[in-house]
Order: C-alpha cells, then sequence, then structure tokens
C-alpha cells in the first residue's frame, strides 16, 4: 500500500470519531454552506448568470449562448450548462442554480485536503482543508456563486491529480487533471490553464525536474483538454466567427474564439480589452484582508517562511513541494497585472494560501496567535455589529451568537496559548462558524429584501400578474427575469408602452422615479399596484450599513399597472 493512501485510511478513521472536534466543526461549516445555496441570487452577475442558464434551458441553444435574446460573448458557457441541466432536473430555484458550483467548491476542498496528504502528514491536510472551507471568499462563493465557484474547484482538483501523476506516473491522473484544466478554462477562461502551469511548473523548476518538464505525455494531456475544449469552440466560430457581420459588444467582425483564448483575459493586461477600472497593482492585498478571513494574518509569515525555505533548501529540495507556493504567489502577481480587478479574481488562490497555512503550522509560537486573535477578533466584531446595528433585532440569532462566542472566549481565557496547532486551526474555524452564521442566517436574509427585483416577482407571483405582461421602463433586472421565469421586454417610450396596452387590454411596468414620472407626463393612465425600496446588495456602501443614514441611499422602484385608453 502506497504511502498517501496508508496516511488516508488513517485519517479517514480518526476523522468519523464523535469525541473528535473536527467532525463537529465539519458539521457546522456544512450547515452554514448549504444556508447559502437558499438564499436568493444577487443582482447583477449572479442572477444574470442564473438568468442566461434558465434561457439556455427554454431555448435549447446549448453551444450558442443568448442573454435577454441576443449573442452573449463574456463568459465560457460551463456555468450556464450545468445550470441548465440543474433546472431540467430539479426545476427553477435559487438551490437548483447553485447546486452544480457548490459541488464543485466542495470537490476543490477535497482536493486541497488530497493534495496536502501527499507532501505532509494527515493533521496538516485536516487543516488545510478546514482554512480554505472556513475563509470568507469560500463562503461567499458558495453564496454568490460567479464562475469563480467552478474555476477554483476544478483548478485545484487539476493541480491535485498533476502532482499525483508526477508522483505515481498513472495515466488516469494526467488524463483527469488535463480534464479538470478543460473544465476551469470552461468556467473562466485561459486562467484555469494558467494557474496549473504556474503550481506545477514551479514545483518542477524547483526540483530541476528537466525531464519531468518536457516529457511528450504532456501532449497527450493537452490533447485531452483540447477535447473537453471542442464543443464550445465549434459553438463561438459558429456564433461569430462565421458572422463577422453581427454587432458584438459594439463592435463588427468579433471572432469569439480570438476573445475567449486572448482578450478576454490577457487583454486586460495588454490593454486591448475594454473593461478597465484604474485599480492598483496591490489591490488583491487589502482583498486578501477580508476574503482570507480569520486566516488572514497568518499568511504573511506563512508566505515568507515557504520561500525562505525554498531559497536555502534549493540546492537540497528533498521531499518537499513547491505547488502551493508557486500556485500562490505567482498566481496572485500575474492577476495584479490587470487592468480591471474585481475581488473574487483571486479567489482562485484561495486553496494554495490555505496550504501555505497549514503546513507553517507545525510549531505555534505567541506571534501566530496573536495574529489569530487580532483576524478573529475583527471577524467576530463585524459579526456583532451586524448583529446589533446594521441589521439589529432577532432575538434569537443575538442569543446564539453571544453564546458561542462566550464558550469560544472561556476556551480561550482557559489556555490562550496552547502549542499544538489542531487547536489554533479549530479556534479559527469556531471564529469562522459564528460570522458565518450571522452573514447567511442573519445578514444576507435582511439584506436581500433591497434587491427590487427579487421583490417584485415575489409580489407578482403573490397578485397573479402574467409575466408575459410585465415589461421594463427605464431599469433592468436580471432577477426579476429569473424569478418570474421569462425574460422581460424592455419598452422604449410611453408611446410604445401605450401601444402594447391597446394590443393587450393591460400591462404592468417596473420602472423609476424617473421613469413613472415620464410615464406620466405623456398623459398615460397608471394604477400603482407595488412601490419598492432598491439598493444594488453586492455593492456594499458605508452609508446604507448605517440605519441612520440607509434611506439616503434607497432607491424606490415601482410596479405600474398601465390601462388600455
Amino acid at each position: 500500500m502506497r504511502l498517501n493512501e496508508r496516511k488516508n485510511m488513517i485519517a479517514r478513521g480518526t476523522f468519523f470519531r464523535l469525541q473528535n472536534p473536527w467532525l463537529w466543526l465539519a458539521f457546522g461549516l456544512a450547515i452554514v454552506l448549504l444556508r447559502g445555496l437558499f438564499l436568493d441570487v444577487m443582482d447583477v452577475d449572479a442572477s444574470q448568470y442564473a438568468s442566461i442558464s434558465m434561457e439556455m434551458l427554454q431555448n435549447g441553444r446549448w453551444l450558442q449562448v443568448q442573454h435577454r435574446g441576443a449573442d452573449y460573448l463574456d463568459k465560457p458557457p460551463l456555468l450556464f450548462w450545468l445550470s441548465a441541466g440543474s433546472f431540467g432536473l430539479f426545476g427553477l430555484s435559487n438551490w437548483a442554480y447553485k447546486l452544480p458550483s457548490f459541488l464543485a467548491a466542495l470537490a476543490g476542498v477535497w482536493a486541497t485536503y488530497r493534495f496536502t496528504l501527499l507532501y505532509y502528514d494527515a493533521k496538516t491536510a485536516h487543516r488545510a482543508a478546514f482554512v480554505l472551507a472556513s475563509s470568507l471568499g469560500f463562503v461567499l462563493l458558495c453564496n454568490d456563486v460567479r464562475t469563480d465557484t467552478l474555476l477554483l474547484g476544478f483548478s485545484a482538483c487539476a493541480v491535485w491529480q498533476l502532482a499525483e501523476y508526477l508522483e505515481f506516473k498513472r495515466w488516469k491522473n494526467l488524463l483527469a487533471g488535463f480534464v479538470c484544466i478543460g473544465m476551469a478554462m470552461l468556467a473562466k477562461g485561459p486562467i484555469g490553464l494558467v494557474m496549473p502551469a504556474l503550481a506545477v511548473g514551479s514545483h518542477l523548476l524547483w526540483r530541476r525536474d528537466w525531464r519531468g518538464i518536457f516529457q511528450w505525455q504532456w501532449l497527450v494531456g493537452l490533447l485531452a483538454t483540447t477535447l473537453v475544449l471542442l464543443p464550445m469552440c465549434w459553438g463561438l466560430w459558429q456564433q461569430f466567427d462565421l458572422h463577422p457581420e453581427k454587432l458584438v459588444n459594439e463592435r463588427h467582425g468579433v471572432s469569439g474564439l480570438r476573445f475567449y483564448f486572448w482578450e478576454q483575459s490577457f487583454g486586460r493586461i495588454t490593454g486591448e480589452n475594454v473593461w478597465k477600472n484604474d485599480t492598483s497593482g496591490f489591490y488583491f492585498v487589502h482583498v486578501y484582508l477580508w476574503a482570507f478571513l480569520p486566516w488572514c494574518l497568518l499568511l504573511p509569515g506563512a508566505l515568507l517562511q515557504s520561500i525562505r525555505q525554498k531559497v536555502t533548501r534549493f540546492w537540497l529540495p528533498g521531499a518537499n513541494e513547491a505547488y502551493s507556493l508557486g500556485g500562490f504567489l505567482l498566481t496572485f502577481i500575474a492577476l495584479s497585472q490587470s487592468q480591471y480587478k474585481l475581488p473574487h479574481y483571486i479567489f482562485i488562490t484561495l486553496p494554495w494560501a490555505a496550504v501555505l497555512v497549514a503546513a507553517r503550522l507545525q510549531t505555534v509560537e505567541k506571534m501566530r496567535w496573536a495574529a489569530l486573535y487580532v483576524a478573529g477578533g475583527a471577524a467576530l466584531s463585524i459579526a456583532f455589529i451586524t448583529l446589533f446595528y446594521v441589521f439589529p433585532g432577532h432575538f434569537f440569532m443575538q442569543v446564539i451568537t453571544i453564546a458561542g462566542t462566550t464558550v469560544l472566549l472561556w476556551r480561550i481565557l482557559r489556555q490562550p496559548f496552547p502549542a499544538q496547532a489542531d487547536v489554533l486551526v479549530q479556534r479559527g474555524v469556531a471564529v469562522a462558524l459564528i460570522f458565518g452564521v450571522v452573514l447567511n442566517f442573519h445578514f444576507y436574509p435582511c439584506l436581500l429584501p433591497y434587491q427590487s427585483t427579487t421583490q417584485v416577482a415575489a409580489f407578482a407571483r403573490s397578485k397573479n400578474i402574467p409575466p408575459e405582461k410585465m415589461y421594463f421602463f427605464r431599469r433592468g433586472g436580471h432577477a426579476l427575469d429569473f424569478y418570474n421565469s421569462d425574460i422581460l421586454e424592455s419598452i422604449g417610450a410611453p408611446e410604445e408602452a401605450a401601444q402594447k396596452a391597446r394590443e393587450r387590454g393591460e400591462i404592468w411596468i417596473f420602472t423609476t422615479t424617473e421613469g413613472k414620472m415620464e410615464l406620466e407626463n405623456a398623459g398615460l393612465q397608471l394604477q400603482m399596484e407595488g412601490r419598492f425600496p432598491d439598493f444594488h446588495v453586492s455593492l456594499l456602501k458605508p452609508k446604507f450599513l448605517n440605519p441612520d443614514t440607509r434611506s439616503e441611499v434607497l432607491r424606490e422602484m415601482y410596479l405600474l399597472k398601465l390601462i388600455r385608453n
């Protein structure tokens, strides 16, 4: 029996004992993450992807992606394929949209565990898996599902399988690794290849394994990746490259293949991509301060320690690994060069940050405890501010949070600085659990009612308003499309609204305050059906989080009934 298989059997045997604290922490994390499956999808990205998936199922055009009836060229199709298939099996719902990506994220946790088990002991592997699964960025990815959720899962699986191949020379691992690379590319683009290549390349270079770098088997693996990508490429070719006359993203002659393989990713570095938001090269540094809570302050020391070890042992690499350092650091640097950055872009590095932290906890000095307590204290402070100030109330949630925090503080005061690394990670996960419970069971349920598109859809269902008679005017909203199970048309002018009403007898219009005034000034007979407060819930602002100033940033949205004159 191989060493890693024996370590895995020992780890499984000890994990499922009822007295094992890891088992109960895993159970708590599962509850927090599963709760995120049932939360409403958020505008703009998640609701747009859910709407596209719904439209794909309804129109049956699986290879030529469309959005609101128009050609869509932005993200690869894997998320749409999987979510549309899930809708076909389970019907339209929040959890059906998120389920495939959620399972991929869990596969990423498993891959992180199994990868760590290749090079470290079972305890380190447990720590790495729990650090990843409890980080704030991972919890958010399992709720606000975008293409990055699939990317994290499949890229982690790719590195794990390729590491298995390099250790044991099994063809099944090579093929599985490159199939996972193909799936990662179908999820987000060339970054799905770049990140595993940086991780594997770093390891081979550090080991000076020239034969491993130049082996012909990589070509077979790339062929497997190509086969995975063929359906998407065929669809892009038919939809865009064969039709240069199409106007796509305000341009003619757009090549879908070039856009996918170059412009959408590398074009953000060269400036060819039109998307730019002038973020600095250090943007992802402060993103990590919250995305990797409560572990963020442990990461700099672990990163420096790993770099120092690689430099000092360069001529004696031994049996250690360099995947995690290359996968994290080089990917972090590469993504930081992009001229357009959003926080979730860097979440692909979370598994390797988790391995770096877990692998450097053989000794636990007071400095590491201080780093965890400071970051954990910040996370708990945010949770309490949310629970008692931002969205106060919910007495039961307040009791649970106070009780959990009290027990944790009691344990800390009894033994502030134990030498065991497991205790440090368990306390960090406990902090993450308290934070996650507040986040998924309190904060988001209080926040999402301010997404007017979701509320309008629920209101329309309660009033039996036919979705096919609802229209947008001076306002859009992917969530309204998704929750109405229908793509709403947009009306461009009051005269068009009047014409629709004459044709259909009566229509309902979702619009802004300005749109309502424009319709009234045109002399249309309007009946107020509902008024809804609105805020862009995925772009939180201090004024919104402050209850005293929240009304200043809320907009009023209206559902109006227009009756035929």
